[in-house]
């Protein structure tokens, strides 16, 4: 069990840095997102554009959510799981 809780420990802390950085990168790529952005900057009445960027904000939204929330959260379960692997291997 000892081993296990280490190996998820270290899993979890390792995918939740990789998913933060995948999330950061697509958020920072959202073509879609930017594109639409500069159409409302330009054209801040048209309602085409209005929806546009409404119906590209949500996506890039969770990206952005993503990129901050899975990284911290990655560390305090792989260390939750860290922490327990060391007190279940205390005889």
């Amino acid at each position: 069990m000892v081993v296990y809780m280490k190996t998820l420990g270290v899993l979890l802390i390792g995918l939740g840095l990789a998913g933060s950085l995948v999330c950061g990168r697509a958020a920072t790529n959202d073509e879609a997102y930017f594109q639409a952005l500069k159409g409302l900057e330009k054209y801040p009445a048209n309602v085409l554009y209005q929806t546009e960027f409404k119906m590209a904000e949500p996506r890039h939204m969770i990206l952005l959510g993503g990129a901050w929330s899975a990284a911290p959260a990655g560390l305090v379960f792989g260390s939750l799981c860290l922490g327990l692997a060391t007190l279940l291997g205390r005889d």
